[in-house]
């Protein structure tokens, strides 16, 4: 069980992330897979990028989704083993919240573990010609 007071923070040095309509879209650019968070998990995933600790993350989500705390604990704390097993986030040692996470666009279904959806189908394509989150940011000098 993770400490109540650990933060996380996307690896983004090999992680891409986007939540679009309620969905957390996760692509781990150094071996191509990619994954998926729907409803809670999206939640879980926004307030991790805010820099909530464990105990902050599931406060909201308990109150969002007017759902036990005890379970949501639970929950949270398998999701975040997941996300740290695969990759995806790191441990934030001295980390702090930085914002307020976005209110949700509607109003949360019922609570439902969050479940993180792997896929590899793309996976040889991905490892060899991976997107370039950064694009925007490099410079052509002549």
């Amino acid at each position: 069980m993770l400490a109540a007071e650990t933060r996380f923070r996307p690896n983004t040095a090999e992680v891409a992330a986007k939540v679009i309509d309620g969905e957390a879209i996760l692509m781990n650019l150094s071996n191509g897979l990619y994954f998926s968070l729907a409803d809670s998990g999206a939640a879980l995933w926004e307030l991790l990028e805010c820099g909530y600790s464990l105990e902050e993350m599931v406060q909201v989500v308990s109150d969002r989704y007017g759902a036990d705390r005890s379970v949501v604990l639970a929950d949270t704390d398998r999701l975040m083993g997941e996300l740290l097993e695969e990759g995806l986030v790191e441990v934030h040692e001295n980390g702090q919240k930085e914002k307020d996470a976005p209110a949700p666009a509607e109003a949360p279904s019922a609570y439902a573990a969050p479940v993180l959806n792997k896929y590899s189908d793309m996976a040889d394509l991905l490892a060899l010609d991976p997107p370039m989150p950064n694009l925007g940011e490099i410079s052509v000098t002549e």
